[in-house]
């Protein structure tokens, strides 16, 4: 058995070898045109100063809503799958005697300098978080970095206090990402009543408003990306679903 699955291991190789190794050897140079036009034209076209902004929410901004639907159908599966973990533990739980001394999930493994340290970073992290959500059209970052940044200092505030609070409650996180995700169909059809197309932007006429478009999906998409991961986080360490 170990023989078949080395046999497939080197076969798996050498085919990836096959197909990375004349790319490797080629002389051929890389195309630069759409680099080139991007370099040139995507400040103008689209207002963002940061060209990786400008591509993700401009020129491929179908992509970004395929890949937050990935998100969204990720957590959605990730979230059945923890509640029937949690309904099989409630069952074996009810079902069995244990004289040991009831602990809460989220404290098992937490100490007063994690829960100092994590308290303090919390806030902090949060601003920074939305900075790079604000600013990611002018500078490195944009909706996705910040809203994982965001996602981390939630997780800080969970972990740093036992008070319970509307900013780590996975009911009042699921509710933000739901209309986080409505905003930006919203947002992606609004073109269209203007004449600009799909997930066009409806301000572009207006040269210095220009990129309030990519400012705003910046700030869906972080929040979008912020809570679904929180929600995930939260959940796996034992929080509450209160309302």
């Amino acid at each position: 058995m170990k023989k078949l699955e080395l046999i497939k291991i080197v076969i798996t190789v050498l085919l990836c070898s096959l197909l990375v190794v004349p790319i490797i050897l080629s002389n051929h140079s890389w195309p630069t045109h759409a680099r080139n036009y991007l370099l040139a034209n995507a400040q103008s076209d689209t207002g963002a100063t940061n060209t990786v902004s400008a591509i993700y929410l401009g020129y491929r901004a179908m992509d970004t809503l395929g890949e937050t639907l990935v998100l969204l159908v990720s957590v959605t599966g990730t979230m059945a799958i923890l509640v029937k973990l949690g309904k099989e533990q409630t069952d074996e739980e009810t079902t069995s005697f244990s004289l040991t001394p009831e602990k809460r999930p989220t404290n098992r493994l937490r100490t007063h300098l994690l829960e100092t340290v994590a308290s303090k970073l919390g806030p902090i992290v949060l601003l920074f978080g939305f900075y790079v959500m604000l600013y990611g059209h002018i500078s490195p970052g944009g909706g996705f970095q910040g809203g994982v940044i965001v996602a981390s200092a939630i997780v800080f505030l969970a972990l740093g206090t036992e008070v319970k609070s509307k900013l780590t409650s996975t009911f009042v996180l699921s509710r933000i990402e739901s209309l986080s995700f409505l905003l930006l169909i919203l947002a992606s059809i609004s073109g269209v009543f203007f004449e600009s197309g799909f997930f066009g932007n409806p301000i572009k006429s207006a040269s210095s408003l220009s990129a309030n478009f990519i400012i705003l999906l910046n700030i869906i998409i972080g929040l979008k990306v912020g809570t679904s991961i929180a929600v995930m986080c939260i959940a796996m360490m034992g929080g509450s679903h209160d309302h």
